[in-house]
């Protein structure tokens, strides 16, 4: 039964490294109720913090408590100091993920206490990085930063054992970098980090590569940036990663769109996607289809592919990376891929269903604590009353300015801004006719217009679509 036990909690963890949250659940329950059969204590402390991860991930935060006091309190009487500091490091995350930022830093110095007694050294440096994500939730960027090196002082000049958490640790200072708006900087730590993989791990210094393309993108350096995502590319092929190599493909297409060359963004998304389902990789093909949805619906507003059904094509997109992601238990997932329903449905006409649709993804964005999301969802609600109810409008739009404004997105909270100023408008201003005797004017045959579509998902084409019907007094004769 041990080894069994053993065998399943391993299992449960790899799943778990690789984002497959639900799997990862139900192996490491199955683990727990083999436990009940040998009953070992140590060993369900450390299934159960298995289990208190993946639903700390799986957003399931009462149950995320549940688990993880347990743990606690079984390595607490075990005086397995390791385990409880390694606890404390994932009910960091939890009250990190809950928006209690000072209580995830206050955790995540008392795990790095706790690590230093022991001396564990990769322990210390998995409680700093808790640290630096909780100070980069506060926008304390130095203190981030100074916790980040330290990581970096904890592997610098180690054994060749520590080379791949060097790596890690500066790559971790990169993102600090980008965060506080240091770009060059970023690119530096990242290249030292790709330089000291260096025929030591092919597979690490990928990702490390990958890492160098995000930074030197950010930088506005498109120029090194395609090298460098080529070349994570050709180090992936080489190993045979195959999910490494999708996850390459998925950034080189989304690199595509954003420059608009989406013929080219298309085939090599196409390329991923057919990868992903001869291989059975579930996370990297929704990634891929909710790049390829927001690619068709900005090839749609471009005016580029008539006749080519994109909005068509990119709701079938997002609908099936929608049921991917929920079958993964991927909340966040699951709020992009509303987000692209919602705003291919207003995009096609049928406000109704894409106002339900982002109403969802608000919903799911305050389950998960994501201000951003919250807001910038609840913006595109706004605008689907715009005709309808002015005044509910500007009260939505004004609630998800104050979100974005607490998220601290400035990109986003421009925008909102600007949809704000178009909602404030004085409908008079815009009135472009005038009342005539025996008729309507025009301003109110457009006040009064209603559109009425019957979409049909397995057809490319609509079934019913009457625009513009009015009920007025006929002229006379």
């Amino acid at each position: 039964v041990k080894g069994k036990v053993v065998a399943l909690h391993s299992l449960a963890k790899v799943h778990l490294a690789r984002r497959e949250l639900q799997d990862a659940l139900d192996i490491a329950e199955r683990a727990l109720a083999e436990l009940n059969k040998s009953p070992d204590e140590t060993t369900e402390g450390s299934v159960m913090h298995t289990i208190a991860k993946a639903t700390v991930e799986l957003y399931r935060f009462p149950d995320a408590e549940e688990f993880a006091q347990e743990a606690l309190r079984i390595f607490q009487s075990a005086k397995m100091r390791v385990g409880e500091a390694a606890v404390l490091a994932t009910m960091s995350r939890l009250s990190l993920r809950r928006d209690r930022r000072q209580d995830a830093l206050k955790i995540a110095k008392q795990s790095l206490a706790m690590f230093r007694e022991c001396g564990e050294k990769d322990g210390e440096a998995h409680a700093l990085h808790a640290m630096v994500r909780a100070n980069l939730a506060m926008r304390r960027h130095e203190d981030a930063l100074r916790d980040a090196n330290l990581v970096v002082g904890i592997y610098e000049g180690g054994d060749a054992a520590d080379l791949q958490r060097h790596s890690a640790a500066l790559l971790v200072v990169a993102d600090v970098r980008a965060a506080m708006g240091e770009h060059d900087e970023a690119v530096e730590s990242a290249s030292k980090a790709v330089e000291l993989l260096d025929g030591v791990n092919r597979t690490a210094q990928a990702a490390a590569t990958r890492r160098l393309a995000q930074a030197c993108f950010a930088k506005g350096d498109d120029t090194d940036g395609w090298m460098y995502a080529k070349e994570a590319l050709e180090l992936y092929r080489s190993e045979r990663h195959v999910q490494g190599e999708v996850t390459m493909l998925c950034d080189i297409a989304a690199a595509h769109f954003r420059s608009a060359t989406f013929q080219e963004g298309v085939l090599i998304a196409d390329e991923g996607m057919r990868m992903c389902r001869e291989a059975g990789i579930k996370q990297q093909l929704a990634g891929l289809l909710e790049v390829v949805a927001r690619a068709r619906l900005d090839q749609e507003a471009m005016g580029a592919g008539q006749g080519q059904q994109l909005n068509w094509k990119a709701r079938q997109a997002a609908k099936e990376a929608l049921a991917i992601y929920q079958d993964l238990g991927d909340l966040a997932g699951q709020i992009r891929a509303f987000n692209a329903l919602a705003m291919a449905f207003v995009a096609y006409g049928n406000v109704l269903e894409g106002r339900a649709k982002a109403k969802c993804a608000v919903e799911l964005a305050k389950t998960v604590g994501d201000k951003g999301a919250e807001g910038a969802n609840l913006l595109l609600v706004a605008q689907t009353r715009f005709h309808d109810n002015r005044d509910e409008s500007l009260r939505l739009g004004s609630l998800a300015q104050r979100l974005l404004k607490e998220d601290g997105d400035q990109k986003a909270l421009k925008d909102a801004e600007e949809v704000l100023e178009v909602i404030r408008q004085d409908p008079s201003k815009k009135e472009k006719g005038k009342r005539k005797a025996g008729g309507a004017s025009l301003a109110e045959m457009q006040a009064s217009k209603s559109d009425l579509t019957m979409d049909v998902d397995m057809m490319r084409t609509r079934a019913v679509y009457f625009y513009g019907f009015t009920s007025r007094q006929a002229k006379p004769a």
